[in-house]
Order: C-alpha cells, then sequence, then structure tokens
C-alpha cells in the first residue's frame, strides 16, 4: 500500500452502549499456547508487557482451531467484536479492508450461528508514540495526552502501540473506507492530534460516530412467564425453551440498520417454579403488539402470561401490568 500522509489517528471502539449492536461471547477454549485458555492467546501482549517494553504479539494462524462464540449479532454488524474487547469482523468487512488487515494481522475464522466472522490478531506493534512528549503512564498504561513521531506513522493503517496493548488505532485513511463503504458497527474515537490540554477522550466522542448512542434502548421491560411441571425444569421443558428463545430472537432479528428497532431478548432465569423471559425495549406496548401473532401461537403445555413494565428491569416504582396468555 502507498504511503500516504498520516492527518488523523483515530481508537476503532466497539459498541458496547447499544443493544442493536450486540457482540460475540468467547465460549471457554483451551489454550494453543499452554496458557490457561485462548482468551489468554488472543490478549495483546500477554504476560510480557512488564517483562519486555518492545513485546510482540505471537501470530496463532498455524495453530489456530476455529473457537466458537456466542452473542445476537444482527446481520449488517461489520465490527461486533468478541468480549467487547477483541477485534472481530465480518466478511463483507474483510473485504473492503483487505488491504489494510492484511500487511498487519491475521484473520483468523470463528464459529457462529449468524455468518462468517473472523476475529483479526494484530501483530503490528509500532514504537511510534513520542514518549517524551506524550503523558502517559506504562502502567497502568494509561495515555493522556498522545503525540507520535510523525516519520514512524508512515505505511501505518491498523496497529496498536507498546505503551496501550489493548488499544487499536487507525488512520484516517481506514476511517475514511468504513465510511465510505457503508459498514456498520464501528466506533472510532480521535486520539491525535490535539493541543496541549484538550481532553481527546471529551474531543474524541464528537467525531465519526458511525452508530449514534440510544440511552433510551433500554427504558422499558417485557417478561414472559412460563409455568413449569415441577419446581425446576425437566429435559422436554429445557428443550421446548431452547426452541422459543431461538423464535424469539427470530422475532426481533433486524435485516437492515434502517428496520424499525421493537427490543432485544437479554436472558432467562428460573424462579418459583417458573422461566422467566426477560426483553429491554423502547416502548412495551409496541414490543407487545409486534410480538402478538407469535405469542397467540405460543407452544407451552401450561399456563403463560407476560408483565409490561413502564420502566427498565430494576425501576423497582415502574408501572407494571400483567396479561394471561393461556
Amino acid at each position: 500500500m502507498r504511503k500516504e500522509k498520516i492527518k488523523e489517528l483515530y481508537e476503532l471502539r466497539i459498541i458496547t452502549d447499544n443493544p442493536v449492536f450486540e457482540g460475540f461471547a468467547l465460549k471457554e477454549t483451551p489454550s494453543l499456547l499452554g496458557r490457561d485458555n485462548l482468551q489468554d492467546d488472543i490478549t495483546p501482549g500477554y504476560g510480557v508487557t512488564d517483562l519486555n517494553k518492545k513485546w510482540c504479539q505471537e501470530k496463532l494462524h498455524r495453530k489456530w482451531q476455529t473457537p466458537e462464540v456466542i452473542g445476537r449479532v444482527v446481520p449488517f454488524n461489520d465490527y461486533p467484536g468478541i468480549d467487547m474487547y477483541f477485534p472481530a469482523f465480518s466478511s463483507r468487512a474483510c473485504g473492503y479492508l483487505k488491504d489494510f488487515l492484511l500487511p498487519n494481522g491475521e484473520l483468523l475464522p470463528l464459529a457462529t450461528d449468524v455468518g462468517e466472522y473472523y476475529f483479526y490478531n494484530i501483530t503490528t506493534i509500532s514504537d511510534a508514540l513520542n514518549t517524551q512528549k506524550s503523558d502517559c503512564e506504562y502502567a497502568p498504561m494509561t495515555i493522556d495526552f498522545f503525540e507520535f513521531h510523525k516519520q514512524k506513522l508512515l505505511g501505518l493503517s491498523i496497529f496498536r502501540i507498546y505503551q496501550w496493548p489493548m488499544g487499536v488505532i487507525v488512520t484516517d485513511s481506514f476511517v475514511d473506507r468504513v465510511l465510505s463503504s457503508g459498514l456498520s458497527g464501528f466506533r472510532f474515537v480521535k486520539i491525535w492530534p490535539y493541543k496541549r490540554g484538550e481532553d481527546w477522550r471529551i474531543q474524541g466522542k464528537k467525531t465519526h460516530k458511525k452508530a449514534a448512542i440510544r440511552k433510551d434502548l433500554k427504558k422499558q421491560t417485557l417478561v414472559l412467564f412460563l409455568q413449569l411441571n415441577k419446581e425446576k425444569p425437566i429435559s422436554t421443558e429445557k428443550k421446548a425453551i431452547k426452541k422459543l428463545e431461538d423464535e424469539l430472537d427470530a422475532q426481533l432479528v433486524l435485516q437492515s440498520i434502517d428496520a424499525p428497532y421493537f427490543g432485544s431478548y437479554e436472558g432467562i432465569d428460573t424462579l418459583d417454579g417458573e422461566y422467566r423471559l426477560f426483553l429491554s425495549c423502547p416502548d412495551v406496548d409496541a414490543l407487545s403488539e409486534k410480538l402478538q401473532p407469535w405469542l397467540n401461537h405460543l407452544e407451552w403445555p401450561n399456563s403463560a402470561y407476560i408483565m409490561k413494565r413502564y420502566g427498565d428491569m430494576y425501576d423497582s416504582d415502574a408501572e407494571e401490568t400483567l396479561e394471561q396468555l393461556k
């Protein structure tokens, strides 16, 4: 790739505050490198940053055994990440960004139920940070002000720096490619350049917000109660609830970023001889109406009812209504 002059640098972040862009979670997987688990293997600089300030990230492709990840990732999320920290791209994003990604790391396949995705193991670790002019502490690895050796930035596009192992840094060319390609799920926070005294964390949040923060998406709650035969579920009930969870996900999945958002299935617990399925939503009446045809034909042998909570899951003062289904 031609070495273009870099005008700006950004931290590439995984969206964690918008339920539409839920990411992946790595299932417990054995280590490939003799550590405790695979998460240790993919953690940048694991176990060496305190011992060697010019650490390197070990390549994994020769030993890679496709691990299973879980998560309700929508089809248009091109950067769901893993466990809120580790880079993971859709195959679509890999196609648009391959000239940035391939020279700087490894695209390693993931086993998912939602499509073709890849963990990205970044192996380009740069010494471009000017530590004399930056405000940084190596431990606990915080950087309050970034200054870089401009000459050492030439040729970089997506990389890490020795002083900030978990930070994924990209250039303005990378950002422009993501935006011009119509990829979604990315968040970029500008980290450089700034005038000394400017807080990059505050200033950077104003720049290139691809997905808007929607704090109202979990404003209200719907709970589906399913009565069990006994205090604890039997094997047939466990099988039936898995089928219902899959159906519920199918009811709520978004096929495009412009589709109306009704809510997200958050999880289940068992209490007092009942299954309780929790859904967050911006409007519980709209969610109930959306699910009504499915609820009318709910395949459950015992009684069932829904509770509409006009507040979030933890609002003890929220108004509630109950509706018997069967």
